[in-house]
């Protein structure tokens, strides 16, 4: 068997070449797994700066450059051992003489193919597969391991990754599509598929009441003040002309801890509102006072105002209840910190809650007692559904969708509503001084419109 140097040449470049794939496969997949906070908690626990973990968070925070080096150096790796590794071991083989019973020109053809399968399997397996598999299993550990090399292959590859930045940000422009950047975030829903995914994993720090909390907290930023406070028809009030006495027989019967002040009896007239404290403190003094005596402030916000714009309101005035005003300077509700508080924690029940107040009470297969003064937006995130005709409907609550539509109904009256996967029927369980308190809902999954239409085809038929 012949020696031939170039062979020595081309082994010693070709494993250079593959142990560079190698770096900058692991950096590709490390810097994509890597997370910033992850990287400080290091540096805040290191008793001086680290030079190291100050490069790798700089590499995170410069992604988009550092993912172009590690692609580059991906490609040119790739060329150099596929213009060099099937020909040194094609070379390899012929020299070996294992194909020499094969002669001529079949020997040369089946040892290039022999050598394109070799290196094929070494290139996608040692330094694809394997680093891989190593930087998504220990991102950080990896990322601060080759982040100086990467570093000095950052600025050679520079007027490369300058020019193919450039170029690609140029295509993807004219065929209209944005350029990723590095403040690229994920959206609200991609962060809670993320948390939810992150809470089924074995040995997660997340669990799924977190993930629960989270979602809830997204939920609430797109809720706005009619979606989640008491509707009028549900607000116990006192005039300001009342005495104490009254307030506190109002207080003992409701068990409210605070109620809205009106003037002349009208609920459009909200002025201030009475704390129970105070109202129980004055009765000991002189319950003949009137409520005007231990009134306290209150502010009025729109229906449509955000609920975290709502709470910045009261807080800022130092109050727990809002008036909530619609579009013709009425009243159409209250909010109270207690009704903000459970849109994130969920139904906060204390000693003077009343088991019946509990929104949604399962009583069997699909049915359910619900309370009128539920919002259509809770009510459809129960059931995790749609329903069309809430939307088209200015009602806020189950009771104000079914009097804007069917104010005829009253006790025992069935109605349905529907989308195209359920069908809901509704039924009133009490009616009261034109409210109805309770309803009864029942749902059911529809029939395929294909079995519908068959069906219509038969009766034509007949």
């Amino acid at each position: 068997m012949d020696s031939d140097p170039s062979i020595l040449v081309s082994v010693i470049v070709l494993l250079i070449s593959l142990l560079l794939a190698v770096m900058f496969t692991l950096t590709e997949y490390s810097l994509i797994r890597s997370r910033q906070s992850a990287l400080r908690a290091i540096q805040k626990d290191q008793k001086k700066p680290s030079k190291k973990v100050d490069l790798a968070l700089h590499m995170t925070k410069h992604l988009n450059e550092y993912l172009s080096t590690a692609q580059t150096g991906i490609t040119l790796t790739s060329l150099i051992i596929g213009w060099l590794g099937e020909d040194s071991a094609s070379k390899f083989l012929e020299n070996s003489g294992i194909f020499s019973f094969l002669g001529g020109q079949t020997e040369d053809v089946v040892a290039s193919i022999v050598g394109i399968l070799v290196f094929t399997f070494v290139h996608a397996v040692f330094t694809d597969l394997v680093p891989k598999n190593i930087a998504i299993d220990e991102p950080v550990k990896v990322l601060l391991n080759i982040a100086r090399p990467v570093s000095f292959f950052h600025v050679l590859f520079f007027p490369l990754i300058w020019l193919f930045d450039r170029t690609a940000a140029a295509i993807s422009n004219l065929l209209g599509f944005k350029t990723a950047t590095d403040e690229d975030i994920y959206s609200p829903n991609e962060i809670i598929s993320l948390t939810k995914t992150s809470a089924q994993a074995i040995d997660s720090e997340v669990d799924e009441e977190d993930a629960s909390f989270m979602q809830r907290a997204f939920e609430m930023n797109d809720k706005v003040a009619s979606d989640v406070m008491v509707d009028r028809t549900s607000m116990s009030v006192v005039d300001v002309d009342e005495t104490i006495a009254d307030a506190l027989l109002l207080y003992l019967e409701e068990q409210y801890s605070r109620f809205p002040v009106t003037a002349d009896n009208d609920k459009d007239k909200i002025i201030g509102y009475a704390y129970n404290y105070d109202i129980v403190r004055q009765a000991r003094i002189d319950d003949k006072a009137k409520i005007s005596t231990i009134m306290r402030d209150i502010v009025s916000v729109p229906e449509n105002m955000k609920v975290p714009d709502v709470m910045e309101e009261m807080s800022a005035h130092r109050v727990p209840m809002a008036i909530v005003i619609d579009e013709y300077g009425g009243t159409s509700g209250i909010i109270t910190d207690k009704d903000v508080y459970e849109e994130l924690f969920g139904n906060l029940r204390d000693e003077q809650d009343d088991e019946d107040d509990e929104m949604i009470k399962k009583l069997g297969d699909d049915t359910y007692q619900i309370v009128g003064k539920i919002s259509l937006y809770d009510l459809e995130d129960f059931f995790n559904t749609k329903i069309s005709q809430f939307d088209e409907d200015d009602a806020v609550t189950l009771a104000g969708f079914i009097q804007n539509n069917y104010p005829e109904m009253r006790k025992g009256d069935t109605v349905a509503v529907e989308n195209d996967d359920y069908k809901f029927e509704i039924t009133a369980n009490d009616y009261e001084d034109a409210y109805i308190k309770f309803f009864t809902v029942k749902k059911t999954e529809k029939e395929h419109k294909s079995d519908e239409d068959s069906e219509e085809k038969n009766n034509d038929e007949e």
